[in-house]
């Protein structure tokens, strides 16, 4: 296992590359550049390739490392089971946590590159996961492809072995601007697989056409429903990112992406004050709009962490949640590295030395939309029920089993899409 500093040196190391590279070495001086325009655009995409270039292959080395290393324990551990020796498992179990977070932090770097390739598009990135759980395991096929693609300046191919966020494909592929992704599949059934599909293009047929139980023995006629399958996710997505509309791969429906119409506020400011006041204390804590809680915790304050912002809400209101920000690693969203903050703060939070909790007092939250002129309010147990039986393929926010009403001429109620 590698120590924590050496962990935290590797982490800023793939994160410069992945996010500074193009400006730190491209002969562009931004100084002097008015506009967008005025960046010699195809320069700053070839070294900004050449970062993500170099950022791949650091991961790849990392992710295979704890990848081996976990092979290795989680035999071990079994072991100590069987031995019922508790102090060597519970040694082994907190190696193989360890493991893990680290696995996932730095799956969230890739996560990050994929954000950039892919412009920021929160609905094109919600798009690329399926909600598959389980560990995806590198494959040397995959990063040999990539390593071939990405001979060319103007191409990059992310595996997609190595993100959280991408279960669609081997690889994400930008080549001169376009952005696509692409399935690899080898081994002799793979082969004959394809050649079928491609006879099948050719007569302007589909599998419905035809059955497939003639060709096919019954492992293989489920695979090839399986790469036909992961074919028609692979062209939604590639129609939502050229049209911004198409059918959803996850629910089939179609999406139509509009344009917001207010911009997003953040409060990035708030996060860095309150990081600054971490250099003389061991904790600093804020809160926005009367409804948001922030608590940013180090050193002997970290085991203030689990219980302060929770204690201070609960006073008020059982209607709250508790979120650690370390969770965005495995989430949907903006990656952390997206943000404009202290790359050193980053680096503290996706490694435990710096601990993040948002609390969020929904009491607080439907009286300032109130305060708007958004009226909203709770809605009884027995609605919510019924509200989650209509919308069975979206996920309406719930808490403590309510629902929240909002009379707007778009939407009557919360939803947050599945």
């Amino acid at each position: 296992m590698r120590k924590l500093e050496e962990h935290r040196t590797i982490l800023r190391e793939i994160a410069d590359l992945a996010f500074s590279y193009g400006y730190d070495n491209s002969s562009i001086d931004f100084s002097k550049a008015a506009n967008p325009d005025d960046i010699p655009k195809k320069e700053f995409i070839h070294a900004c390739h050449e970062g993500y270039k170099l950022a791949q292959h650091k991961l790849i080395d990392e992710v295979i490392f704890y990848q081996e290393l976990e092979l290795k324990k989680k035999p071990k551990l079994k072991e100590a089971r069987r031995e019922r020796n508790k102090e060597l498992e519970e040694s082994i179990f907190k190696d193989l946590k360890i493991i893990e977070q680290r696995l996932n932090t730095l799956s969230h770097i890739a996560d990050g590159i994929a954000w950039q390739l892919i412009g920021g598009q929160i609905h094109i990135a919600k798009r690329f996961f399926l909600q598959e759980k389980g560990q995806k395991r590198l494959k040397e096929s995959n990063i040999e492809v990539a390593e071939e693609i990405n001979q060319d300046p103007d191409n990059f191919a992310l595996i997609s072995d190595i993100t959280n966020s991408i279960q669609i494909g081997d690889l994400l592929v930008v080549s001169k601007g376009v952005i696509g992704m692409m399935e690899l599949k080898q081994g002799k059934v793979n082969e004959q697989i394809s050649e079928f599909l491609e006879n099948l293009e050719e007569q302007n047929k589909t599998i419905e056409d035809v059955d497939i139980q003639e060709d096919f023995d019954k492992k293989t006629a489920k695979q090839l429903k399986r790469v036909v399958r992961q074919k028609e996710r692979m062209r939604q997505v590639t129609d939502l990112i050229k049209n911004d509309e198409g059918p959803d791969p996850n629910t089939g429906k179609h999406l139509k992406i509009n344009t917001p119409v207010y911009n997003t506020e953040y409060f990035h400011e708030n996060l860095e004050k309150m990081h600054q006041k971490l250099e003389n204390k061991i904790w600093a804590y804020d809160v926005i709009e009367g409804c948001i809680h922030i608590g940013i915790y180090k050193g002997k304050g970290l085991a203030m962490a689990p219980f302060a912002i929770k204690k201070i809400i609960s006073n008020d209101t059982d209607n709250f949640i508790i979120v650690n920000w370390m969770s965005i690693v495995s989430n949907i969203s903006e990656p952390i590295f997206a943000k404009p903050l202290d790359p050193n703060f980053i680096i503290d939070i996706l490694t435990d030395k710096v601990k993040v909790i948002f609390g969020i007092n929904f009491d607080m939250v439907i009286e300032l939309f109130n305060k708007l002129g958004l009226k909203s309010e709770w809605i009884s147990e027995k609605n919510t029920m019924k509200l989650k039986q209509k919308h069975g393929s979206q996920i309406i926010f719930e808490l403590n089993k309510r629902a929240i009403k909002m009379n707007t001429e778009i939407r009557k109620y919360i939803l947050v899409e599945a």
